[in-house]
């Protein structure tokens, strides 16, 4: 243990995702498909959180005592206990990542920022029904604008590829994505919303904003574009809670389940057409990936996963105001 507490004086975790439950249960740290439990023996979740907050390499272990309050012997016992676990971060001379350790790393972090994105505040209000009705509506809507703009930015990314094997994977993969969106305008118009509507409606920014940052990716890196499918494409292993959470919600709302079957069976095509695993069809005569690229391709990969959450957070927000349009209009000359 000594080694450790002098090798590790700016402990910087891996990333990570917490689960916060009630006060009495143990708070959740996910790490890929690892999960550890984190009781409170000692101190209150709220300094342990607190003190979690500096632990990213640019603090000592003297200096988080001295800002935090918390004893140096105790930050150094959870830095050593962290060490034990292996959640932190380790850091050596890197220069190629064997293709199947970065592969494999990559599916389980996106598993662990998939899920975080299911955990928004958004999905289990809905479930429960704490939002107004048109919040559900908003949800399918945007979806819907997000479903439409696959076309717009696989074809940025394509056309920013230079690899000729690559470009089929993106080709076959535009061609399978093509006119999705009318199954939402389908679940959109079962829901009541008039077909015009859907189709001339203006989706909030936070859509647009997440529509752009995947044609940023894709014009900055193909590879990393590829990786990002991991992230947004639908897993197999959860399809029976996402599809039942939406059968859920329409129940909620009042609807009967069939109004959403578009929808869920948008998901289920994905799955059958392998969407997610677009890198590793990228990579099957690949044994090693460059460290830099895969470096890239990670902050990538965070910095969507965060897009998402905007993107959650503004359909809440925009459709519980009971003053917005819905669907949302275009401004023009003549609005002024």
């Amino acid at each position: 243990m000594n080694s450790v507490s002098v090798k590790i004086d700016f402990p910087r975790l891996r990333h990570c995702t917490f689960v916060i439950r009630e006060a009495n249960e143990p708070i959740i740290m996910v790490i890929g498909q690892d999960y550890f439990e984190i009781n409170e023996e000692f101190g209150s979740r709220e300094k342990f959180l607190e003190v979690k907050r500096y632990f990213d390499g640019r603090h000592s272990i003297k200096t988080i005592s001295e800002v935090t309050g918390v004893a140096e012997d105790d930050v150094r016992e959870i830095v050593e206990a962290f060490a034990e676990l292996g959640v932190l971060r380790m850091e050596e001379p890197l220069e190629k990542i064997p293709t199947d350790v970065f592969l494999k790393r990559i599916q389980d972090s996106c598993i662990m920022w998939g899920r975080q994105i299911g955990y928004h505040r958004l999905y289990g209000g809905l479930e429960r029904g704490e939002y107004r009705k048109e919040v559900f509506l908003g949800l399918i809507l945007e979806t819907y604008h997000y479903v439409k703009s696959a076309t717009k930015h696989i074809s940025v990314a394509l056309a920013h590829c230079t690899n000729p094997v690559w470009q089929k994977i993106l080709t076959e993969y535009l061609q399978d994505e093509h006119d999705h969106e009318k199954l939402f305008e389908n679940a959109l118009v079962q829901m009541g919303m008039p077909l015009e509507w859907v189709q001339n409606s203006h989706p909030i920014i936070g859509t647009m904003s997440l529509t752009n940052m995947l044609c940023e990716i894709g014009k900055a890196s193909t590879f990393a574009y590829m990786a990002c499918t991991n992230l947004f494409e639908a897993r197999e292993e959860d399809f029976e809670n996402a599809s039942g959470a939406f059968e859920q919600m329409a129940r909620q709302y009042g609807y009967d389940e069939s109004v959403i079957a578009s929808v869920i069976e948008h998901m289920a095509g994905d799955i059958e057409a392998g969407h997610k695993s677009l890198l590793a069809q990228a990579l099957e005569e690949t044994p090693f990936v460059d460290a830099d690229l895969a470096h890239l391709t990670v902050n990538f990969l965070h910095d969507l996963k965060h897009s998402y959450d905007q993107f959650h957070d503004q359909i809440l927000d925009y459709y519980s105001d009971i003053s917005n349009y819905i669907p949302r209009l275009k401004v023009d000359y003549f609005s002024l």
